[in-house]
């Protein structure tokens, strides 16, 4: 009986081409599948760290109006103050409570169309990077229609007979590049003026007046969040 043995080269059989073309087409696919959850999870990571950034505005504000005999800051433009000076721009006002220069940017902000309407002050000097102001740059907006209101301002009954508080009241959102906000048509939707904007899957963070913060789509978003004490035209 012959001794037969298998060919070492015989042995180690490697693909075929048709093998190879399977698995990269395997491949493709699950990369297909895979790499838009990947970025939705990148997503949602940020839209996270936005929120915890506003709970941490929301709470600064709050912390502001207890040392300040119930009132909310009154937030005007002087470039030159620095991050420990109680003055300037809203986020140099209420850094001195955050300890921290990124509370104010939005992980997921983005460059976008420069409304009508901006101040000077509001006019970043390169639109592709955040405002800067007293040496800290941010991209939320701020609503100046508080400016210096005692906490008492904030609760009440408004004109059309509905009662509001300071946990319906918005104190800073996501918006065009450090503007404020003042008037209806900076919060009217589509309108040439308008300031916020929503950077998480339609939607945005918001602080609130009472020290919350919580997401909300766009359609959730009133006029009357921002001024429930001013004229009804601030009523949708």
């Amino acid at each position: 009986m012959s001794d037969v043995r298998q060919s070492p080269r015989r042995a180690r059989r490697g693909f075929t081409l048709i093998e190879l073309l399977v698995v990269i087409a395997i491949i493709a696919i699950l990369a297909a599948v895979l790499f838009p959850v990947f970025a939705r999870a990148r997503e949602r990571a940020k839209q996270t760290a936005c929120l915890s950034n506003m709970g941490q505005i929301a709470r600064a504000l709050h912390m502001y109006t207890g040392d300040h005999k119930g009132r909310v800051p009154i937030c005007v433009d002087d470039s030159t103050v620095s991050a420990s000076e109680d003055t300037g721009y809203w986020w140099v006002v209420l850094h001195a409570y955050t300890k921290d220069d990124g509370v104010f940017r939005c992980p997921s902000w983005r460059p976008s169309g420069t409304p009508q309407g901006l101040l000077s002050i509001e006019v970043p000097p390169d639109p592709a990077v955040p405002h800067a102001r007293g040496g800290i740059a941010g991209t939320y907006v701020w609503n100046e229609t508080m400016d210096g209101a005692p906490e008492s301002r904030l609760s009440g009954t408004a004109q059309d007979g509905l009662s509001y508080g300071p946990s319906s009241v918005v104190a800073v959102a996501e918006g065009f590049n450090g503007s404020h906000i003042w008037k209806p048509e900076h919060v009217t939707k589509g309108d040439p003026q308008e300031r916020l904007r929503y950077h998480h899957d339609g939607g945005a963070n918001v602080a609130w007046a009472d020290g919350h913060a919580r997401y909300m789509k766009s359609a959730e978003m009133k006029r009357s969040h921002w001024a429930p004490w001013e004229h009804t035209s601030w009523r949708p």
